[in-house]
């Protein structure tokens, strides 16, 4: 049986949202240093918003077309303000906006690769779990914990510095890491569906 496709509707909501969310990142981030670049610069909230697309779906090749639709729609939103608000002495938004693109070519890369891979995987737990959202809200709780733990292994791991170059503030983590903690203990103490 095959599985039904997402309404177009709410894949258009789900892209609006992605859109909205690339947008709002890079208005907090802005072109400045300390806590809003730190929370511009988190991974987990990229990370999620090619998994909640996924969970629209239990095929994980349609999972993955979400997630990569939902991750390149927020990465177009995100750098088409920083096109905007920052000043490249460049004639127009067109030559700024390319500019932009080219100078961040890897993480638009690393969304190609991330979000079809978490947008399968949020598929793959509407499909195998029979509380999805439970199981979406560990792995949150999971990603937010993860992501400070590996921000603070860059600086005592040797060789992971040369891969996590930024040094950012610290305070963000933290909260992140508590959001992860908190996300984790409520979807554990969440009694499962129809139990």
């Amino acid at each position: 049986m095959r599985s039904p496709r997402p309404p177009v509707r709410r894949t258009l909501t789900m892209l609006g949202a992605a859109l909205a969310f690339g947008m709002l990142a890079a208005l907090i981030k802005g072109h400045h240093h300390g806590v809003r670049d730190t929370i511009g610069n988190l991974s987990t909230p990229w990370l999620l918003v090619a998994l909640l697309s996924g969970l629209h779906t239990p095929s994980l090749r349609r999972g993955a077309v979400l997630g990569l639709a939902a991750t390149v729609t927020a990465l177009l939103g995100f750098y088409l303000v920083v096109a905007v608000i920052t000043d490249e002495q460049l004639v127009g938004l067109r030559d700024h906006l390319a500019h932009v693109l080219s100078a961040n070519r890897r993480w638009l890369f690393s969304g190609l690769l991330s979000g079809p891979l978490l947008g399968a995987f949020g598929a793959w737990l509407r499909a195998r779990f029979t509380d999805a959202a439970k199981a979406a809200a560990v792995v949150t709780g999971l990603l937010l914990i993860a992501e400070p733990l590996v921000i603070a292994g860059a600086h005592v791991v040797p060789g992971w510095q040369q891969i996590i170059t930024w040094t950012l503030d610290p305070v963000p983590y933290l909260i992140e890491a508590a959001l992860g903690v908190l996300a984790l203990a409520l979807a554990l103490r969440r009694p499962p569906v129809g139990g």
